[in-house]
């Protein structure tokens, strides 16, 4: 198997799955729980990795702190052992959780797109949101039957969707305003998913079908047909992979090259993006999309579009949070 189609082996299984033990153990039902696209960033040097003896466990770190800066990123560096670190924008490292299963932070990790709130999983299955500039943070509590995890962000971070699942199956989601700190349940039928917010703050929903060349999607409550060019949008070895930033949905394609169709939530296609090779999708930035290089030495993430500007560098098994970055 070559390294490209090991990645994305583990970006399909990881994406189906928010469980931090079941995130690339399993390979599994592909419905409500798609991870998000930054599995991709799991290099195959992490398979090797694993199998070296981990460092003794360290307790839990309390609360991070009001840093005073936005955050820029957050990865851990290893399947276990490593902590989970918070990069701030002044370029500080903060340790933010050391000695639990620090496996795949995307997915169960987010940072808002402008960079202020800072989401993290609770031990007890519950959730915290927590302001590194000032004011309040927010726990949500747990509930019985699964865990909290993030969804998706509004572009202007002023709200973000959770959804409470269990081994990849969501039982309801909850809506967030960070600007009052209210909590509401969105009505969504049964076996629809959230899959993205609009700029004007619509629910994007994602009724039951079966997808290949043809995707029917809920937008502010009609039904819109969106349709692949350069290659199905799933197929027997890809899953679904949906992301969106405000208006602008992003739509993964599988055809000789893996592209991404840019997409007004109207259907219209506004852009195709062709990811260059040897680097792999992660997810939407404020001026392009990010993709990751691996390395075995080091890991590079870039942003491309209008012109490429180097975002960061990490270890290179590391599984890297991007600001916006949610499960879809």
């Amino acid at each position: 198997m070559n390294p490209r189609e090991a990645y994305l082996d583990l970006a399909d299984d990881a994406r189906d799955y928010g469980d931090p033990d079941r995130a690339i153990d399993t390979a599994g039902r592909r419905r409500a729980a798609r991870w998000s696209a930054v599995a991709v960033a799991v290099t195959v040097i992490a398979l090797f990795t694993w199998l070296r003896p981990q460092p003794e466990a360290a307790p839990v770190l309390g609360e991070p702190p009001q840093a005073g800066v936005r955050a820029h990123s957050l990865f851990s560096g290893c399947r276990t052992g490593c902590p989970t670190v918070l990069r701030l924008t002044d370029g500080r490292d903060i340790d933010i959780r050391v000695g639990s299963d620090t496996v795949n932070p995307p997915g169960n990790y987010t940072i808002s797109p402008d960079g202020r709130w800072l989401g993290i999983p609770e031990d007890d299955g519950g959730y915290r949101l927590n302001d590194l500039l000032s004011g309040p943070n927010l726990e949500i509590p747990a509930e019985l039957g699964g865990v909290y995890a993030p969804w998706v962000w509004a572009a202007d971070s002023s709200r973000i969707i959770l959804a409470h699942h269990r081994d990849g199956d969501v039982s309801h989601y909850l809506d967030v305003d960070l600007r009052t700190l209210e909590t509401s349940r969105p009505d969504v039928a049964a076996d629809t998913e959230i899959v993205g917010l609009t700029g004007g703050g619509d629910l994007i929903l994602q009724p039951p079908q079966k997808v290949a060349r043809e995707l029917t999607l809920t937008v502010a409550g009609r039904p819109v047909v969106f349709r692949a060019q350069k290659g199905p949008f799933a197929d027997e070895d890809h899953g679904l992979w949906i992301q969106s930033r405000g208006d602008q949905l992003y739509l993964h394609e599988y055809g000789e090259k893996h592209v991404i169709q840019m997409v007004a939530p109207n259907g219209r296609a506004d852009a195709y993006l062709s990811l260059p090779e040897g680097r792999y999708a992660v997810g939407p930035a404020a001026d392009g999309y990010v993709v990751v290089e691996p390395g075995n030495r080091v890991q590079r993430l870039y942003e491309i579009g209008r012109q490429e500007r180097l975002i960061g560098e990490y270890p290179p098994e590391a599984a890297v949070v991007i600001p916006g970055l949610a499960r879809h």
